[in-house]
């Protein structure tokens, strides 16, 4: 009986966990986790830049995978304008829809629709 009493003795041996407890904590500790951004190599960028700007002049939609913490996000649309001042394109993906802005940090892939 006194091995029960020391320190949280008496807690330990009386505690315990549903199945259901530990699923949530473990679907929360996988919330928990951010995901980091891949890192591209300078062949790569080259190449997406390439194939925005032939999508750009050549009116062709493009399909563009954007870095999302949860998961990975995919937009497909026609490329309207690159700013390479402030590193940023604008896609229209609807014709109903307004066009957007995308960051060119946030570009993780880029395959024009004829290459589908």
């Amino acid at each position: 009986m006194s091995k029960k009493l020391q320190g949280n003795g008496l807690f330990e041996s009386s505690r315990m966990m549903l199945p259901e407890h530990r699923e949530a904590y473990i679907r929360h500790q996988q919330r928990l986790v951010h995901r980091k951004p891949p890192l591209i190599d300078p062949q790569a960028e080259e190449e997406m830049a390439a194939t925005l700007t032939a999508a750009l002049y050549g009116g062709s939609p493009v399909t563009i995978t954007l870095f999302g913490d949860p998961e990975n996000i995919r937009l497909t649309g026609t490329v309207l304008q690159v700013d390479p001042f402030r590193r940023q394109i604008r896609l229209k993906e609807n014709e109903d829809d307004h066009p957007q802005w995308i960051r060119l940090d946030q570009i993780i892939g880029v395959v024009a629709e004829s290459d589908i």
